[in-house]
């Protein structure tokens, strides 16, 4: 369940809750019924902001560690205006033959210049007819340095074209490693095979 269904159910319970207990005792005190009428109206905002994640609006939330992208849209930092910038991913998750399930996803990204670079590039290898895929680890600059865990960054080929990038500066936001190639052609097994 996603923090915005859970938060819309919740929101929904405690107004039912709330509305029910008016009902059933309607002596209460008037500060008692101020209450539940300022609580209630809180929860109304609450489930505002909850159902955005539900509608499908971009989401800050960890992207899959494996993904397929299909588009994207980038958005530059605007001085004028003071806006920061952003970069939306429209992504499908993947499993381990590369084979997408669940549904896509739209996720924001704070807008950088290598990412912006890395996300032309698969764009413009989308627009070429092939299929993008992408991976996105944690990265903790604490346990890289303290060695607890191994470097994303030690297998990853030399600045080749089409590989994604090997600089660290280049592949971390916050604290993601993302890296975009294409995608690895599904082999499905034949029909009929397991009869």
């Amino acid at each position: 369940m996603t923090l915005g269904f859970i938060g819309t159910i919740s929101a929904y319970i405690i107004v039912a809750v709330l509305l029910l207990s008016l009902n059933v005792a309607p002596r209460w005190s008037w500060w008692v019924k101020a209450t539940s009428i300022v609580v209630t109206s809180a929860f109304f905002i609450v489930t505002y902001y909850s159902i955005i994640d539900i509608m499908g609006w971009p989401v800050k939330d960890d992207m899959p560690e494996k993904f397929q992208l299909h588009w994207a849209r980038i958005i530059e930092p605007d001085k004028l205006l003071n806006t920061p910038g952003a970069i939306f991913l429209w992504v499908e998750e993947l499993d381990d033959q590369n084979i997408p399930y669940g549904i896509p996803r739209a996720f924001r990204l704070p807008y950088t210049v290598p990412l912006d670079n890395g996300v032309n590039d698969a764009l413009d290898m989308i627009s070429n007819g092939q299929d993008v895929g992408g991976t996105a680890q944690e990265y903790d600059e604490e346990e890289q340095e303290e060695g607890e865990e191994p470097d994303p960054f030690a297998e990853l080929p030399e600045d080749v074209e089409g590989q994604g990038y090997a600089d660290v500066d280049e592949l971390k936001i916050e604290d993601m490693v993302l890296q975009f190639q294409e995608l690895e052609l599904v082999v499905l097994p034949a029909k009929g095979a397991g009869e």
